[in-house]
């Protein structure tokens, strides 16, 4: 085994034994874990933009939508029709797949500044359809959602849902990396670098713009239904255009186009304020403003470009 091989198995374990022992370290300070866990759940969901964006070149400002579908479908079944917990969860990923595959049509016609208009148009339809369903709480929201619950298992305390979103943001990292090493992931990076060059080698270039805003959709469901039973409260507005953007904005900062980037935006975004201190929170926009320029100019794939450069220094 060679020395930077055995940094770098090093350099990983320190990160899996922090990853681990947060929750000791913070356990008389139940709300860091509690924002740990929302970061967690958004990177989920930015994982899927981050997907349909970074790695399929295309375009998306309703992607919370997809959050909210999932969300709610998952709620109601559980709320309204008595579903298991899992089964409910399962549904609204479909769902949200579902709805993707109904929005991702619009991308076979468009690009670019049009298609990111019409998902922005439709993201917002979604979540003004929701508003004016009673059995979705209408403008009210849906309050008292159950709490998550794995079989016997209910997941009380900021602690066990904190392992809970490790394994599946673990999970959702590996499958998003192996779809990105598969023979379909390298298609839709082809897709997303030239369509006519991805066509004349034989790729299917619409079925595979649908795929991926399918598998794109599916996982920011995902997020929304553990979001639901997390939160424990549901209101369209919390899926609007703004948190689109917010989205949009952790793809950005974290590095678009990279398999760490959203875990790394969706934390700065969430701990920022955190870090800041509620006193001067209202810098934490201004703050996070400025780093979207700074890494426009200076980091093209974000934080996990510094990331990058760091292992490079230390050889790992």
């Amino acid at each position: 085994m060679t020395p930077s091989n055995t940094r770098r198995m090093a350099v990983n374990g320190a990160i899996v034994a922090l990853v681990l022992v947060l929750p000791l370290v913070f356990r008389t300070k139940s709300s860091i874990i509690g924002y740990l866990n929302i970061a967690m759940l958004y990177a989920i969901a930015t994982q899927g933009l981050n997907l349909l964006m970074g790695f399929g070149g295309l375009v998306s400002l309703g992607h919370a939508a997809f959050m909210a579908i999932g969300g709610y479908t998952a709620a109601v079944l559980v709320m309204t029709y008595h579903v298991n917990m899992l089964v409910a969860v399962v549904a609204g990923v479909a769902a949200a797949g579902l709805f993707g595959l109904v929005i991702g049509f619009p991308s076979l016609r468009l690009s670019g500044f049009y298609l990111a208009v019409a998902t922005m148009a439709l993201g917002s339809s979604i979540a003004d359809v929701i508003k004016r369903l009673s059995i979705t709480g209408g403008d009210y929201g849906l309050i008292n959602i159950p709490t998550l619950r794995l079989g016997g298992w209910e997941l009380t305390t900021e602690t066990s849902k904190y392992y809970f979103f490790v394994a599946i943001l673990v999970v959702v990292f590996l499958v998003v990396r192996n779809f990105l090493n598969s023979r379909s992931g390298r298609a839709v990076r082809a897709v997303r670098d030239s369509e006519m060059t991805a066509s004349a080698m034989g790729v299917n270039v619409a079925a595979y713009k649908l795929v991926t805003f399918i598998f794109a959709a599916c996982i920011a469901g995902l997020s929304g239904a553990l979001y639901a039973f997390t939160i424990s409260y549901l209101h369209p507005m919390n899926f609007g255009l703004t948190f689109s953007i917010e989205l949009l904005s952790m793809s950005i900062i974290g590095g678009l186009g990279t398999i760490i980037g959203p875990i790394l935006g969706a934390l700065f975004w969430v701990m920022l304020p955190v870090v800041i201190g509620g006193r001067m929170e209202f810098l934490s926009t201004v703050i996070f403003g400025l780093s979207i320029i700074g890494s426009v100019m200076f980091l093209p794939k974000g934080l996990s470009e510094l990331v990058a450069r760091i292992q490079t220094r230390l050889k790992l």
